[in-house]
């Protein structure tokens, strides 16, 4: 009778390895690095190759293979699950160093209780050497009156869509761990909604999750994220808006309000009916 494989002896401890890692997504890149890695303490041998390793693990059903079409610039996904994977595993195995984001964290976060079905998942750019920016007010006012520019990048996985953000550098400032799933914190959330309102289910719900932070949130934190993400465009004066109008009061409130106003400022693109903030030199819906 032939002996067992080498794979057939050390499965009992390469089902425990799987089971006890972090990762419950992973790429086929991510997932051929960490055989390699574990290939001489599972003593598989030299001529079984990745491909068979991981041909084998499917077999086992130690891991599962999920075949994901796209749609834009991004091209079509191949990734590998453990049993216990969601699919807030699969959003942020989407691009390198992913994080939930917009409307998926206001959820994350406990900022509101509707269960979204449209997954925002961020990506950022590399450091680019910072350009001079000079605002001037026809400018903020032709930006703010066409549509918000939208990405053309998706992919479906059954019920749920995956809308794959590539955001600007900020060295994930904010983003935190929350239950095994990076996603920003409730400051950076916020913020990210205040300038992506259409990411996060408009300028009510953006408003909403404001007023459902109550208790969440540290004033002193959402202004130092504020300052440190450095905005070319006036924010402030939206996010003080949006404090105010939640019930927001303090410090941190007033000195975003005393704050000079250069500009008139927008909640929000492409408004057809707009009321304006004079404490806040602000243009935002009618009607919120």
């Amino acid at each position: 009778m032939a002996g067992k494989s080498r794979f057939v002896i050390a499965e009992a401890r390469i089902r425990t390895f799987f089971k006890h890692h972090s990762k419950k997504v992973f790429t086929k890149l991510q997932l051929v690095a960490l055989l390699e890695e574990q290939r001489e303490t599972w003593n598989i041998a030299p001529t079984t190759t990745e491909e068979k390793l991981i041909d084998q693990l499917l077999a086992k059903g130690v891991l599962q293979k999920l075949n994901l079409q796209s749609e834009g610039y991004l091209p079509s996904k191949e990734l590998y699950v453990q049993d216990e994977f969601s699919v807030l595993h699969i959003a942020t195995a989407l691009a390198p160093r992913a994080y939930l984001s917009h409307y998926s964290a206001v959820w994350m976060n406990g900022l509101t209780t509707q269960v979204p079905k449209i997954i925002y998942v961020t990506f950022e750019q590399t450091k680019k050497p910072q350009r001079e920016a000079s605002l001037t007010q026809a400018g903020i006012d032709a930006a703010f009156s066409k549509p918000q520019r939208r990405t053309t990048a998706s992919i479906r996985y059954g019920d749920f869509t995956f809308m794959v953000l590539n955001g600007s550098f900020t060295n994930r400032i904010g983003v935190h761990q929350l239950d095994g799933v990076p996603s920003t914190n409730v400051e950076r959330t916020l913020l990210d909604s205040t300038v992506r309102p259409g990411y996060a289910g408009g300028v009510s719900a953006v408003l909403d999750a404001y007023r459902n932070a109550r208790g969440k949130l540290s004033l002193n934190k959402l202004v130092a994220t504020l300052d440190a993400l450095d905005f070319i465009y006036p924010y402030f004066q939206a996010v003080g808006f949006y404090l105010e109008r939640a019930g927001y009061q303090g410090k941190k409130l007033d000195e975003l309000r005393e704050r000079p106003k250069t500009f008139d400022f927008y909640l929000t693109y492409d408004m057809k009916e707009m009321d304006y903030s004079t404490d806040w030199r602000l243009y935002f819906p009618k009607g919120l």
